[in-house]
């Protein structure tokens, strides 16, 4: 297995991360991971007859290619089988809508849009493909997207979601009213904002990114965890607290997920460097 992410220079603004997965005929999925509930919208640049398959509680999005998920409110299982390759393309919570013709993308959906197929040709992706190393794979998305002019809107409610972003990514502030106050802005201007860029309540995206936070806290622990301690941490007011809010969240207990480790974040994009 072959695995590595990496930020792009410039580009911070429109993208969390390009990551890399690669699994050969020989490697093995020991475990079928499951993608948390996460507040980014993934582009895939895949092959064009390798399957891809993810199944939600009550529907399953499957099909083959290159395809975007978009910010998803579910937890989804990935149904994946050696060999594949993926390039991903992670973007920041309110930039997605940027690259498929100002169209709103819809929660919990799993397609490849008209404007996207403009934006990243087949030939494109043809190409990108067939390049093997990190640096020479973000130097192709680099000056691909550096082609396409794309620059960071100026209207008010897009720099706010921007401020406030940068602020719970760098400050780990999980409060609405206090995120509002450090944008010097109400809670209501701010509300209506984020739902405006990232369509979802800003209520959602701060649990979406709690989540995001315990998973890898957890993911990354060897030593046993003092749940008391770890629930305080994580603002929950005792530990059923927080066993509730995970069943509710991604249908696992915390002590089970430690067993299974069987929870990810971007398409193995973060948890096998």
């Amino acid at each position: 297995m072959i695995t590595w992410k990496q930020s792009l220079r410039g580009f911070e603004w429109l993208i969390h991360q390009v990551w890399y997965l690669e699994i050969g005929d020989n490697d093995t999925i020991e475990t079928q991971p499951y993608l948390i509930p996460n507040p980014r919208a993934h582009l895939l640049i895949t092959p064009h007859e390798q399957a891809y398959a993810y199944r939600a509680s009550d529907e399953l999005f499957s099909g083959n290619g290159s395809h975007l998920i978009s910010i998803s409110d579910k937890l989804l299982l990935l149904e994946d089988h050696p060999p594949l390759k993926r390039i991903g393309i992670t973007f920041k919570p309110h930039t997605a809508d940027l690259l498929n013709g100002n169209e709103s993308l819809q929660l919990n959906q799993c397609a490849w849009p008209t404007a996207l197929e403009n934006i990243f040709p087949t030939s494109f992706r043809s190409n990108l493909l067939k390049l093997k190393s990190k640096q020479d794979i973000t130097k192709a998305i680099k000056t691909h997207l550096d082609s396409l002019n794309i620059v960071p809107p100026s209207n008010k409610p897009f720099v706010l979601v921007d401020k406030a972003i940068q602020l719970v990514e760098s400050q780990q502030i999980a409060e609405v009213e206090a995120l509002a106050n450090a944008c010097a802005c109400s809670r209501r201007t701010l509300e209506r904002a984020f739902k405006q860029q990232v369509g979802l309540s800003i209520k959602s995206y701060l649990q979406m990114m709690r989540l995001e936070q315990m998973v890898l806290d957890l993911h990354s622990t060897e030593k046993e965890v003092d749940w008391a301690d770890f629930s305080q941490q994580y603002g929950f007011s005792d530990q059923s607290h927080l066993i509730r809010t995970l069943k509710q969240l991604v249908n696992k207990t915390p002590s089970g997920y430690l067993k299974k480790r069987d929870l990810t974040i971007d398409i193995y994009g973060d948890f096998e460097d």
